[in-house]
Parts: structure tokens; C-alpha cells; sequence
């Protein structure tokens, strides 16, 4: 299983990111989809290749980077999170830290 996120847009609210779930196994589905309960699913679809592993993406709106951060680093898998400075493109990997 892959992961990539990105920030989607800023609100008074804050700053949406979103995150893509890449060739997640049918038997995990449902463990990634409990463990991401408080994040809105914004897509699904599954691999042409083999129907048996899925795509997934989701959505939520963090008040800073920090309160990000803190998600992306203690979630159980990496999190490639990719950013743009004008044209050039930077990929930050959130590994998880261990308590």
C-alpha cells in the first residue's frame, strides 16, 4: 500500500489535505476506512489490473501545519506528502514516531 497527500485548499477554517490510499488489499479496506472515520471520503475506485486492491482518497481540514503533522507522523504508515514552491515540486515523507 502507497500513500500521497497534498493540501487542497485554505479556509478560515483552516487547511484541507487530502490523502490517497493507493493499492490497498480488499482485506484491509475495512481497517483503513475505520481508522480514517473522522476524515470525509472524497473518491474510491479500484485497480483495472487487479479488482482486488482499491483506491481511496480522504479529506480534512487541520487548523495549522502543526496539528498535521502530528496526524501525519503518528499514523501506522508513511505519508509522501507532496508540495510546490512555484514550479518546483518537493515530496516530504511522514514516518511514524515512535512513542
Amino acid at each position: 500500500m502507497f500513500t500521497s497527500a497534498w493540501k487542497s485548499h485554505n479556509t478560515e477554517n483552516g487547511t484541507t489535505y487530502s490523502v490517497q490510499f493507493n493499492e490497498v488489499p480488499w482485506r484491509l479496506k475495512k481497517t483503513l476506512e475505520d481508522s480514517m472515520k473522522d476524515w470525509t471520503r472524497n473518491s474510491y475506485g479500484w485497480s483495472l489490473k487487479s479488482r482486488d486492491t482499491h483506491i481511496l482518497i480522504y479529506s480534512k481540514v487541520f487548523k495549522s501545519e502543526e496539528e498535521w503533522t502530528r496526524w501525519a507522523t503518528s499514523f501506522p504508515m508513511d505519508i509522501h506528502e507532496t508540495r510546490y514552491w512555484g514550479d518546483k515540486k518537493k515530496v516530504i515523507i511522514h514516518k511514524k514516531v515512535s512513542a
